[in-house]
């Protein structure tokens, strides 16, 4: 989409929203992400560097000293700030709470149509364990219907997390968060509009409209977006069902999938260590996950490391692999070298000076399991012409393990 295209289009925009707000009393749209608490990383001498990861870090209050968390982006085709509201997609029409950049393919603003794949998910990030708010702009309109995309990252130090809640609701002029309440016109939804008045559950929703899912890398059937099967299960996602009515999400246990082999959902500092295989002569795409780092104990568990990804990884129990004669059933390497045919690099970093110096193209190395921590969130956010706010807030609080 070339400068002249985009600038027409906000025009259109802009003028549209002017009429909806001279005709109507009452909010319906969404505009844009309220950044009045947040602080975006300023960009370099020299400029955003690709494939460094940067932060819009959300305050809770106009103090700005404290936060319990963040938006983040890996630098590349996403751009600053993280996060931005999409109204009337120019392919499909559609509505939505995304990533912020340029589509990878053709190079256009991403969009809600963009294909999978293409970097579409905004990443919301908990640093401390306490609610997180996203704050959006909010005029009036036709009702109008929002997907989330989005992924929430137990980012914490040191926190294992047994849960979250997902809330919506305003801010009054003083800052606080008031809950939204049934018939005010705010609600989690289907992809059709229709608000949630009674209990629903992630086993009665289509996977689109109302689910909580890990990496299909982790675990998962192959598919047209995944040639490979999941790592750790071949067939099962690793999920988290949720339960919603109208204004809250509360999560309802997480998978076997998952917790056989993690435990409770892992924070990022302490994800697990693993073997990594940069199949197509890209390290800073997505590599399979083809080893790890194993307990002794029990194999299927993740097992403890030393080391970081700086100085190289040491795994303290039983390098194994997943993807042996039995697919889904942990088998023990021995040798590394000997079991990949291949030099198994210590770090990412080893990684990047061997092709560096030529000695290697697809290199295998050792590298944090950061897809433990990262959770995709599927669901929709109706906002009636009814509705009175001219704010609404999405809040994520997470459930610490007792």
């Amino acid at each position: 989409m070339n400068g002249e295209t985009m600038m027409k289009k906000t025009i259109f925009i802009s003028a549209a929203f002017g009429l909806l707000a001279a005709a109507s009393a009452n909010a319906g749209i969404i505009t844009e992400w309220d950044k009045s608490l947040v602080v975006t990383d300023p960009e370099p001498v020299g400029g955003y560097v690709d494939y460094i990861t940067y932060n819009s870090i959300i305050y809770l209050d106009d103090t700005m000293t404290a936060s319990n968390g963040r938006v983040v982006w890996k630098h590349g085709d996403v751009q600053p700030d993280g996060l931005k509201v999409v109204n009337h997609d120019d392919v499909d029409g559609s509505n939505c709470i995304m990533t912020t950049g340029y589509n990878p393919y053709d190079l256009s603003d991403k969009q809600c149509s963009d294909p999978l794949q293409s970097s579409k998910r905004a990443k919301v990030k908990n640093t401390v364990s306490g609610p997180l708010d996203v704050d959006l702009h909010v005029i009036a309109g036709p009702t109008t219907t929002y997907r989330m995309e989005q992924k929430l990252t137990n980012g914490t130090a040191a926190d294992l997390w047994a849960g979250f809640t997902i809330q919506l609701g305003t801010k009054d002029a003083g800052g606080n968060f008031i809950p939204s309440t049934p018939g005010d016109g705010l609600g989690f939804s289907d992809n059709k509009g229709n608000i949630w008045t009674s209990l629903v559950s992630t086993a009665t929703q289509k996977d689109l409209v109302f689910s909580a899912n890990f990496a299909q890398g982790l675990a998962g059937p192959a598919d047209k977006y995944h040639p490979e099967p999941g790592y750790f299960n071949p067939v099962e996602r690793m999920i988290f069902t949720m339960v919603a009515d109208e204004n809250t999400i509360t999560s309802a246990g997480v998978s076997s999938t998952y917790s056989n082999v993690f435990g409770p959902w892992v924070n990022s500092a302490g994800a697990p260590v693993a073997i990594f295989w940069d199949d197509d002569g890209d390290i800073n795409t997505d590599n399979i996950l083809m080893g790890n780092c194993a307990d002794s104990a029990n194999l299927v568990h993740v097992g403890t490391h030393s080391g970081d990804d700086i100085t190289g990884f040491t795994c303290n129990g039983t390098w194994v692999t997943f993807r042996g004669t039995t697919p889904g059933t942990p088998e023990v390497l021995g040798d590394l070298e000997a079991a990949f045919g291949q030099p198994v690099y210590s770090s990412i970093n080893e990684a990047i000076a061997a092709v560096a110096a030529g000695e290697a193209t697809n290199p295998m190395y050792m590298d944090y399991i950061e897809d433990a921590a990262n959770l995709g969130l599927n669901f929709w956010i109706t906002v009636a012409d009814s509705f009175a706010g001219d704010n609404i807030v999405i809040r994520y609080t997470p459930v610490v393990t007792e």
